[in-house]
């Protein structure tokens, strides 16, 4: 059900068809001098996921640091440039042109796009920073990051949302912690697979919770694409009822 690359399978331009999925493209592209990246057709999303890098687009510029996201829109070309950064490009067909934004995650951290889930006492405490939502100008995108506790559980209680929007993350910022991300529609034949920093599981459908290790957790971008364009409601999904009826 779930494709699972390691950082170097992830390098060069992969399709939606080769992710298993439908709208969502991905690549890892390492920055070593200037790269040029055109968006085409796609709207594009970039996360600063090492280093930092120096961008234009269009008449905007600036430095982007770890943690940032860059939205490009529908044919517009961006230039990178720096030695050592690293990004995840995400993309999807779009049929309007929105406007380029630098989201750094400074402004998402300070203000109500960063969100704590979950509850200590039984290991669900997380911190979520919702970067594109629902009130940002896109036509499929729902991105973000999310950081688990040491230890402890995200994207919990288990729920999905395979009809409206499948759904790519990324593991990054994780030293040498490791994680379980676990994908099933069946208990019974679910599947578990070990994550690592720069490992990437596209999910098409199915329940999606996963755990880090003690000695640093799981942290992840997370790209959501929508079925539907035009339709990106964060909270249009379904839990799995034995574990409760709402995301914690």
């Amino acid at each position: 059900m779930a494709v699972h690359l390691k950082p170097e399978e992830t390098r060069g331009y992969h399709s939606p068809e080769s992710l298993g999925l439908v709208y969502c493209s991905a690549e890892r592209v390492e920055i070593a001098g200037t790269e040029l990246l055109k968006s085409g057709d796609e709207e594009l999303c970039l996360v600063c996921i090492a280093g930092k890098a120096f961008y234009q687009c269009g008449g905007e510029s600036g430095e982007a640091v770890l943690c940032d996201m860059l939205y490009v829109p529908v044919r517009s070309d961006i230039i990178l440039s720096g030695n050592g950064a690293v990004f995840m490009r995400f993309g999807a067909p779009c049929s309007r042109q929105y406007q380029f934004k630098h989201i750094s995650f400074s402004e998402v951290n300070g203000d109500s796009r960063h969100k704590v889930y979950g509850k200590a006492e039984n290991g669900t405490l997380r911190d979520v920073w919702n970067f594109i939502d629902e009130k940002f100008g896109s036509g499929r995108f729902l991105t973000g990051i999310c950081f688990g506790r040491d230890g402890g559980w995200t994207a919990w209680p288990p729920h999905e949302h395979g009809a409206e929007r499948e759904e790519v993350y990324v593991y990054f910022n994780m030293g040498e912690s490791f994680g379980l991300q676990c994908v099933y529609n069946d208990l019974d034949q679910a599947e578990a697979h070990v994550v690592r920093e720069g490992h990437l599981i596209a999910i098409p459908e199915g329940y999606h919770p996963n755990c880090g290790c003690p000695c640093g957790g799981i942290r992840y971008v997370y790209c959501m694409v929508s079925v539907k364009e035009g339709d990106r409601d964060f909270m249009n999904l379904r839990t799995q009822k034995i574990y409760g009826d709402r995301l914690e």
